[in-house]
């Protein structure tokens, strides 16, 4: 490690190829990266190259080792989405203050809006803006200089992502150079390594936008920093955002030993006459070299002890270690092989969304929200059996609750910001706490957490606040339930909106009369849950009052909800002799016959009786399937210039995409729920299939080129505007038009999904203190083997498919057939739940076989 004392003058050639007025950002030119040759790839990445993308017979992208994909220069010149990566430190399940998050993309932005702890206001490096390169300042940038100038890397020819870190290779007429990020699971660190791997040792410009004092690095407030004899402590200055709530606190750059600085200073050395322009500039500029690495790493707070551990061991939990190995021959064999190839990227997604909360997209993030971070992490921890994130979960939810019992719509789960929240939510928010609590006491049997005394929120901290035991929070919060029903009904009222938050209400009116069927499915859902609950920790008192709250919801919901044998989306009660039915044939205003979200959660919630849930299936096929998954609606709201009538967002949004466009990939994933609760095997396959988007131009052919290893929110149709897509939606379910990614990464639908291969698709899952199998596999699928860690152990698991693909009839554990239990099911043949003991009792030290004959 070799750094200056001082910053020497610039250089004669420190401005070479630019102008005195222009920075280098305007003026260098990119480094042109050729694309690679066979030879060149197979070099880099050898020739076992899993799911290669072609197009003209040229590669574009595949996936390679392990959690590895591939993305070479053709591909991202074609995407309408560029490819990125979010990437967090740390190896732990529960939100930690000290992790580093850091955005990183594939055209050379090596490191973007890091920050530590909340994801967005504690920026110390800047986010990019647009996607056309206009901008090539903004976060952490290389320059090389070759033949004495210096030239940007930009788009390389070839990018490599892992769920914890990024490769770009530069193949160049001088030679290749790596470049790598990395954002370990064993420490809060973001590392930058560079190497040369072919020509020269290179000098490098190392520019370091600092958003530190806020404005996203657009206010001229010249860096401040020290340098020491490790590297550089950055801090904000004292009146900044960052300053005012972390007093002596910033972040470190600092180069590793063997990495040779031989000037820094601010923006003055981005510019050929070495004045500064005020810009928010930290640059380095190194001694030629082959290989030179940098560190960040954040000191706004001390860090604390936190659950660390080696990356393949942390991806192997995350995953539960599966690996599933199709039958030869089988025509679903590929697919089967994309799902396992998609699991890393479904947890990585949903860890961000969990504990990093922000998207590639949506980075002005932070916070959870109340409906999200109680279903995509839940399910998802669940799914591999680890009660105790949920626990910690729980209890920092339940601490923000309103002592009113409502909850905000979103919070901010770090105390320093517990202030920054709404003052309202939606009127299906209140449940989504009480749901998971259920479905955490029903995977863990942990009754001593009702007894546990918790804070209401007070804004002026937890000393000043209301405390009492969970099941107090829990009272209050069924107060609130009570309060919110429409007059003379059990139904549950509307309030400010659903979980669609494009159907917010422009009257208010509407709130205390409008009834959303899908809201009534979730509060029969959790009802129904909390006595399962309490039944099983032994309290069948308060079980049984449950109980009877949910039937009594049945019943209105049978007998007010469904008219003509057709579930209606709304129901408006303002005259409850003469009931107005929208989002319903009935409906006489939006022009909607039929939404999706109601019919999924009353199947998923065993609300029909099998003959409804047969009809309703068969209305989503006829009316609410695209070539991309089920819709929202049957047509989308009408456009009338973003004036608005009915309800808020679904009539002003100009931008015809995400809820608006109607395919909404959380939505879909529901509806794919409900072909397993169903029992419709291929169905429920294809359905989960189409949310993976490695291969996803095979299944649906109007899908445009896009990012294969993440998750997207929406798919959007591709119209002009909300006026043609109005007119010329049918086109759309006929695949005449084209088909974009949506958002990306943020999202619980990636913790849904995740739940969704583990708990649905293979079936396996511990409830009450028993192992509940229950997977629902296609009958091509006959002889699927699966590898995977359940309750820490080790097992291979074998599935005997016949008939419809459900049902298990017998499960044989090495060697042995087991006794077990037969749940019920309103639609099918229920799961088999064998007690944890007697699984347990059969297990061996090794890996142990297990066989499930299905059908």
């Amino acid at each position: 490690l070799a750094l200056p004392e001082a910053m020497p003058a610039p250089a004669a050639d420190a401005g070479q190829g630019c102008s005195a007025a222009a920075s280098l950002f305007s003026t260098a030119p990119l480094l042109q990266a050729r694309d690679l040759t066979a030879a060149g790839i197979a070099a880099l990445f050898g020739t076992r190259l899993r799911e290669l993308e072609r197009e003209d017979g040229r590669p574009l992208s595949f996936f390679v080792e392990e959690r590895t994909h591939v993305v070479l220069k053709a591909k991202e010149l074609r995407v309408l989405r560029p490819h990125g990566q979010i990437l967090r430190t740390g190896g732990g399940l529960t939100p930690d203050e000290a992790a580093l998050t850091s955005t990183c993309w594939m055209a050379g932005v090596v490191h973007s809006m890091v920050t530590q702890g909340h994801v967005s206001i504690n920026r110390f490096l800047s986010t990019t803006h647009g996607y056309l390169g206009l901008f090539r300042s903004q976060g952490q940038r290389l320059f090389v200089e070759i033949d004495g100038g210096w030239q940007l890397l930009d788009v390389p020819s070839a990018f490599a992502m892992s769920p914890q870190g990024c490769r770009w290779y530069y193949r160049h007429a001088a030679g290749l150079i790596r470049v790598e990020s990395l954002a370990p699971t064993d420490r809060h660190e973001l590392l930058l390594s560079v190497e040369v791997l072919e020509g020269n040792g290179l000098r490098l410009l190392l520019s370091n936008h600092v958003a530190i004092n806020g404005d996203d690095g657009s206010e001229p407030v010249p860096v401040c920093y020290v340098q020491d004899s490790e590297g550089f402590f950055i801090r904000p200055t004292p009146e900044s955002d960052v300053g005012r709530r972390f007093t002596g606190g910033g972040f470190r750059l600092d180069p590793l030993p063997g990495s040779t600085v031989e000037r820094f200073g601010g923006d003055e050395l981005l510019f050929g006459d070495g004045q500064s322009r005020g810009q928010p500039f930290l640059c380095l500029v190194t001694a030629p070299a082959r290989s030179i690495a940098f560190r960040i790493t954040g000191h706004l707070i001390p860090e604390p002890e936190a659950e660390l551990m080696p990356e393949d061991r942390y991806w192997d939990q995350i995953t539960a270690g599966l690996r599933l190995y199709p039958p030869a021959g089988s025509p679903l064999a590929e697919d089967t092989a994309r799902l396992a190839e998609v699991l890393p990227w479904l947890a990585q997604n949903a860890l961000v969304h969990y504990l990093s909360p922000r998207g590639l997209e949506q980075y002005s993030g932070g916070g959870w929200g109340t409906r999200d971070v109680t279903q995509g992490p839940v399910e998802m921890l669940l799914a591999l059996g680890r009660p105790r994130p949920i626990r910690d979960l729980l209890r920092r939810v339940f601490s923000q609750q309103n002592p009113d019992g409502d909850w905000p719509q979103w919070f901010m789960f770090f105390e320093r910001e517990r202030n920054i929240r709404p003052g309202d939510s939606h009127g299906d928010i209140v449940f989504w706490p009480l749901l998971a609590l259920a479905q955490y006491l029903l995977a863990s049997g942990d009754a001593a957490l009702l007894d546990e005394d918790l804070p209401f929120f007070h804004p002026e901290g937890d000393e000043q606040a209301e405390v009492a035991p969970i099941r107090v929070h829990l009272e209050r919060a069924l107060r609130v339930i009570r309060n919110r029903r429409i007059p003379g009904t059990e139904l549950a009222a509307y309030g400010h909106g659903d979980w669609n938050d494009s159907l917010q209400p422009v009257d208010p009116s509407m709130r205390e009369r409008l009834c959303s069927a899908w809201t009534v499915t979730l509060q029969f859902h959790t009802l129904a849950s909390l006595a399962e609950a309490f039944g099983y920790l032994g309290l069948d008192e308060e079980s049984a009052q449950f109980r009877a709250m949910a039937e009594r919801v049945r019943t209105d919901f049978q007998r007010l909800l469904i008219v003509d044998d057709t579930l209606t989306g709304f129901a408006d009660f303002n005259d409850p002799a003469d009931i107005r039915y929208l989002l319903h044939p009935r409906d006489p205003d939006t022009g909607i016959s039929y939404s999706l979200l109601a019919m999924v959660h009353a199947i998923i919630d065993g609300l029909f009786t099998p003959e409804q849930a047969r009809r309703h299936l068969s209305i989503i096929e006829a009316h609410l399937l695209g070539p991309d998954g089920a819709r929202l609606f049957d047509r989308p709201m009408a456009y009338r210039g973003g004036l608005q009538e009915r309800f808020q967002r679904a009539e002003s949004s100009s931008f015809f995409g995400r809820e608006i466009g109607l395919m909404y990939t959380h939505a879909h994933l529901r509806y794919t729920e409900a072909l397993w609760r169903y029992g419709d095997a291929p169905r429920f396959f294809l359905a989960l299939c189409q949310t993976n988007p490695i291969g996803i131009r095979d299944r649906v052919l109007a899908a445009t080129p896009r990012q294969a290893n993440c998750y997207y929110s929406s798919s959007d149709a591709a119209f002009m505007d909300r006026y043609e897509a109005y007119a010329d939606y049918d086109r759309a379910l006929r695949g005449e038009i084209p088909l974009d990614g949506g958002w990306r990464v943020y999202s619980s639908g990636a913790g849904i999904g995740t739940g969704l291969i583990l708990r649905c698709l293979l079936g396996l899952r511990l409830e009450r203190g028993r192992l509940v199998i229950d997977p629902v596999i296609p009958p091509d699928l006959d002889g699927l083997q699966a590898e995977l860690r359940l309750d820490g152990h080790a097992l291979e698991v074998t599935y005997r498919v016949q008939g419809a693909g459900c049902g298990p009839a017998a499960v044989i554990l090495n060697g042995v057939a087991l006794d077990f239990e037969r749940a019920a099911s309103p639609y099918r043949t229920g799961a088999a739940e064998i007690p944890l003991e007697a699984f347990r009792a059969g297990l061996d030290a090794g890996v142990n076989r297990i066989e499930i004959e299905i059908g």
